[in-house]
């Protein structure tokens, strides 16, 4: 049993609960079987999972930098970062950080590189609102940048017709 699982019964490090819901973009938000999940904290990965239900529950320790990636065969991986590093001592009271994962098959011509370096989305502590958040601008920016490369992809194939 690694250390991070003991944490899931009684380690003293508050936690935020971290739920994730993995849909595909091409079926109108249907939920995605079988999705990898690999979650690291500070460079380590520390656990991996297949979702069955398109669902995943996580227990995150305050103190460190998550990453959390879905991946799914011919679909682009995707993946976020969370931090908890300046969240207090009682965020295990008022956290719950839900994200909706939407991933989309690989297209031939398509480039989105970009999303292997670039999270999906980055979630840290709001002193304003005392809970974890999505820093929802620069989720936008990144959505941009997909809309970008999926209207070059149609024009190039729309040109070679």
């Amino acid at each position: 049993m690694s250390a991070h699982s003991l944490s899931f019964f009684g380690q003293e490090a508050p936690q935020v609960k971290f739920d994730a819901k993995i849909t595909s973009v091409e079926e109108q938000g249907s939920r995605l079987d079988v999705v990898k999940i690999y979650v690291s904290a500070d460079g380590k990965l520390l656990d991996s999972t297949v979702t069955q239900k398109g669902r995943m529950f996580y227990q995150l320790d305050t103190g460190k930098i998550y990453k959390v990636e879905f991946t799914k065969s011919g679909y682009v991986s995707k993946h976020l970062v969370v931090s908890t590093v300046n969240a207090p001592e009682d965020v295990k009271r008022k956290s719950k950080l839900k994200v909706e994962v939407a991933l989309f098959k690989q297209k031939q011509g398509l480039e989105v590189d970009f999303l292997k370096t670039k999270p999906m989305g980055v979630a840290r502590y709001d002193y304003m609102t005392g809970k974890l958040s999505w820093d929802k601008d620069y989720t936008r920016s990144i959505v941009e940048m997909i809309i970008t490369a999926t209207l070059e992809n149609y024009k190039e194939n729309d040109s070679e017709d």
